[in-house]
């Protein structure tokens, strides 16, 4: 798959409370084309990682959150932190099988480990 196919949508991440905390989370995609305009029907899962820290005695973590179309481009779903701090996020939306955004980014979760 070249380059051009992965950058068909601009996705952005924005989250309830905002910046996201430890517990219970709302996740919000908003996917729009090149165009500016609004992509529907498209099937969005937002992960975020965390490393293991070994020296803290923590395990890696991850939450996977399946995002629901909405409609008018956002895409919305729930997902439980296990702790603050810094995670890898990526967001990834497929439309027809194929991927047409791939965004990776930095969140920074309140509320301590």
């Amino acid at each position: 798959m070249n380059a051009s196919a992965q950058e068909q949508a601009n996705a952005e991440l924005t989250t309830e409370p905002n910046p996201p905390h430890k517990g219970n989370n709302t996740v919000r995609v908003k996917l729009t084309g090149q165009d500016g305009k609004p992509i529907t029907g498209t099937n969005v899962t937002v992960t975020f990682y965390m490393a293991a820290m070994p020296a803290m005695g923590m395990a890696a973590m991850k939450t996977v959150v399946s995002a629901t179309d909405k409609g008018g481009g956002i895409y919305e779903g729930k997902g439980d932190l296990g702790s603050g701090g810094t995670w890898q996020v990526t967001i990834r939306a497929q439309l027809n099988g194929q991927t047409i955004a791939n965004k990776q980014l930095r969140v920074n979760a309140t509320g301590g480990m």
